[in-house]
């Protein structure tokens, strides 16, 4: 039972987190100004709302399993995800749909394996192609094929492929698995974004640190709030309430700042955006670094390093700086 609902679990955030976001951006007219401007916005409260319902999470929710139990917990969040179906197809018959249109998985085979064939199967035969082309009739085709070319010589230009990645390229001269030249581009597109992915992999580190660790940090410190104690369970809550401040930030005074400062329609491009958030998970990592240390060195000086029945007598807001920089980072 317990993981069979922790299987569920993850099926059913990867398809809501994969597949929301997107759904969003399709609701928007990419080829429009205007409508670009919109998404930009949409996602930006997009994150903000996320953050507001992880606000009631680690707030509500979290006192509700401390202190009443963590079946009604996990019952006010089966009861949430219930109420938000109704709302989304609400808006069912509104919606932009985009029309499948295949897997990208079958594409990016069928582009590669057609390359391979005629970088590595067909090189071999490059001498029957050189005899080939003094043949009469095939200079007959060419001349052929050059008078196609110039009489569409517009559609011809659009659909040249890039120079980027070349060794491509030959996937559309493949005569048994047949590519187009958009096929190829997109391949090209998704290649050149698997090195930031792979920049991106240690960043689950980071998020995995702040919802482990980090608590388990802070349950072995002074959590105590004047007369308030707080659990450690609801330390998200920094990161949270940041970025939930800064995302109308963004939106209305950094962004039209930015615009005007850089004459861009962005104002600031995703890869810079990208740039600075792994800056700041940097800067987090270190800061949870340096907590660390000083939450040892107290736990040692005060002969608690070694009992966990005891509070070390440090409090827990030493956490919320490396939590800050991570949720501004994550943003």
């Amino acid at each position: 039972m317990l993981f069979g609902g922790l299987y569920l679990v993850a099926l059913g955030t990867g398809g809501i987190k994969g597949s929301l976001a997107p759904h969003g951006a399709e609701q928007f007219d990419e080829d429009s100004v205007s409508g670009r401007k919109h998404r930009s916005t949409f996602f930006n409260y997009y994150i903000f709302c996320l953050s507001f319902g992880a606000l009631i999470a680690v707030t509500f929710v979290v006192w509700i399993e401390d202190n009443v139990g963590w079946k009604w917990g996990f019952g006010i969040s089966t009861i949430s995800i219930f109420l938000s179906i109704p709302v989304f197809l609400a808006g069912s018959t509104k919606y932009r749909n985009k029309i499948p249109t295949g897997s990208p998985l079958t594409t990016i085979l069928k582009v590669l394996v057609a390359a391979a064939m005629n970088n590595c199967i067909y090189k071999n035969s490059s001498s029957a192609v050189v005899n080939l082309t003094s043949s009469p009739s095939h200079q007959n085709s060419v001349r052929k094929q050059e008078n196609e070319e110039s009489s569409s010589k517009q559609i011809k230009e659009i659909q040249t492929p890039t120079n980027t990645l070349r060794f491509l390229n030959s996937a559309i001269e493949n005569e048994t698995i047949k590519c187009t030249v958009q096929e190829l581009e997109d391949v090209k597109i998704v290649l050149k974004i698997l090195p930031i992915f792979g920049c991106t992999i240690v960043l689950n580190c980071c998020l995995a640190q702040l919802s482990t660790f980090s608590v388990e940090q802070a349950a072995t410190m002074n959590t105590k709030l004047g007369s308030l104690k707080v659990p450690p369970a609801s330390l998200p809550i920094f990161p949270v309430v940041f970025i939930m401040i800064l995302a109308p930030i963004y939106d209305h005074i950094i962004i039209p700042f930015a615009r005007k400062y850089t004459k861009s329609e962005m104002g600031i491009t995703h890869l810079q955006r990208i740039g600075i958030g792994l800056v700041l998970s940097i800067i987090a990592m270190a800061v949870a670094a340096i907590v660390e240390v000083k939450r040892k060195r107290v736990a040692t000086d005060s002969n608690l390093l070694d009992d966990a029945t005891k509070p070390i007598p440090i409090t827990f807001l030493w956490i919320a700086f490396q939590y800050k920089y991570r949720g501004t980072g994550n943003y």
